[in-house]
């Protein structure tokens, strides 16, 4: 059976694990709200245990689901909510008022209260779900453009291409890994705005906006508020929205201004600062008590592998050949 391992949560974040649904409802309902389940009349003899693990990346929580069994889930409880489910492994299904559909393996479905939403498992399915707030998607979107979307935000029920599943599955990737690897708060921070700007800008919305249009520009002193709020918060949860508030512009005029004055983003702008302090300690021969590990998690950096790759891309050496030198 193939399957999306890389999205899947690790054992640590298990919730439930129980043949019994009527034992995990709690436990389900809790992180997902009310739901009605309909098994299959048949017991099948593939049938397995329900296996639930759970986790939080800012204000969304994330969950992979099995429910081990041919059941319907009617969620009851999406009332202000935006769920996003992305299949794992077996094959799963959603049926809305707009007809039914079959999902395999990294298709996803965008889940909004309006949809009436139906989910169909077989025993070998396994899900990934994540649950925003849709008033936090709403207002993260007034910062995110220059001009203000009209009425509440609805969300097509589909990912419309192959395209922009990869880019949403890609990212998921990256954002289960960092879960599973006991991310940083710097990390977690600004994780959630990655998703909820990633899927404003790929999937279609009432929401969405022209990108080819002018944004209104970020002027000369917008530019260095933001420069000199970021050095400032080096070791503070820097979002990107806190960066564009403390310069009062949109985040797409931020974006830009980074863009058109150093050919970078305001958050790899962000990194590379960080980098540079991880550096400077490394360079410190009195500091040799800390491991770079250490360093690099406090300055945000879990993925190790990652870090030296990025660290050796930057400075032309890794972390341990740099201390060498401090340490002569």
């Amino acid at each position: 059976m193939f399957s999306e391992a890389g999205l899947r949560l690790s054992d640590r974040f298990t919730r439930v694990a129980t043949r019994d649904l009527a034992e995990a409802r709690p436990a389900i309902e809790t992180l997902q709200g009310a739901f009605v389940a309909r098994p299959a009349l048949a017991r099948s003899a593939r049938e397995q245990a329900v296996h639930v693990r759970a986790a939080t990346c800012g204000n969304v929580a994330i969950s992979t689901f099995q429910f081990g069994r041919t059941v319907e889930i009617e969620p009851q409880g999406l009332t202000g909510a935006v769920l996003v489910t992305t299949a794992i492994a077996g094959r799963a299904g959603l049926g809305t008022r707009h007809g039914l559909y079959g999902a395999q393996c990294g298709a996803t479905f965008v889940s909004q209260e309006e949809d009436r939403p139906v989910f169909l498992y077989e025993p070998d399915t396994e899900v990934l779900k994540l649950r925003f707030d849709r008033s936090r998607f709403e207002a993260f979107s007034l910062k995110l453009h220059d001009e203000a979307p009209h009425g509440s935000l609805r969300f097509d029920y589909r990912m419309p291409s192959s395209e922009a599943s990869h880019r949403w599955t890609t990212l998921l990737r990256f954002v289960v890994a960092t879960v599973n690897a006991s991310p940083s708060v710097m990390e977690l921070a600004s994780m959630e705005e990655l998703l909820m700007m990633t899927l404003l800008n790929i999937q279609p919305s009432n929401y969405h906006v022209d990108q080819t249009s002018n944004a209104v520009k970020a002027t000369p002193r917008q530019f260095r508020q933001a420069v000199e709020y970021i050095n400032q918060h080096l070791e503070a949860d820097i979002r990107l929205s806190d960066i564009a508030d403390a310069a009062s512009c949109s985040i797409r005029s931020l974006t830009r201004a980074f863009h058109l004055a150093s050919d970078t983003t305001p958050m790899q702008y962000l990194h590379g600062l960080r980098l540079q302090r991880v550096r400077a300690e490394l360079s410190q021969a009195r500091l040799h008590d800390k491991t770079i590990a250490d360093i690099a998690y406090h300055w945000g950096f879990r993925h190790l592998g990652e870090f030296n790759r990025k660290y050796r891309e930057v400075f032309g050496e890794t972390p341990s050949e740099t201390r060498a030198v401090a340490g002569r």
